[in-house]
């Protein structure tokens, strides 16, 4: 059973047993409409009542199969910038992607940014110096734990 389920179900059982919205508000953290908008629900729907229903937001541009076509691509190679990402995608779907959504995206899809250390304890000082001339902002795909 899902969490929030759970502690939806216990503030119905709390109401049936004569508790105040008030008291089960304070006792879950959490103002007492709360309390009474579930108790409503539950009333009206059942336990059905309690899950947490999916919500709207505006349909992403791409589809599923564009989507698994650019982390394919994606896949293939060391690291990414945004914008090369956003360029790829256009070159690909003809969809236009801010970089920050971009951003948004490759974090989704399991990107991870990539972040230089500031010094590497064997590299000359020349090689520091040339190195921090080039610093960007690259992605790459790393195997998230559990996966």
């Amino acid at each position: 059973m899902d969490g929030l389920v759970r502690e939806r179900l216990l503030m119905v059982i709390w109401i049936k047993e004569g508790e105040s919205s008030y008291e089960i508000g304070s006792r879950l953290r959490c103002p007492h409409s709360k309390v009474l908008y579930w108790k409503y629900r539950f009333d009206k729907e059942g336990i059905s009542g309690l899950k947490t229903r999916s919500r709207s937001g505006k349909p992403s541009k791409l589809t599923k199969d564009e989507k698994k076509h650019i982390k394919q691509i994606l896949g293939e190679g060391n690291w990414w910038k945004a914008k090369w990402v956003s360029d790829l995608i256009y070159k690909e779907t003809g969809v236009v992607y801010s970089q920050r959504h971009v951003v948004r995206l490759l974090h989704t899809w399991g990107f991870e940014k990539i972040r230089p250390r500031k010094e590497h304890a064997k590299a000359d000082e020349q090689e520091r110096k040339e190195f921090s001339k080039k610093t960007r902002t690259y992605w790459t795909i790393y195997p998230k734990a559990g996966i």
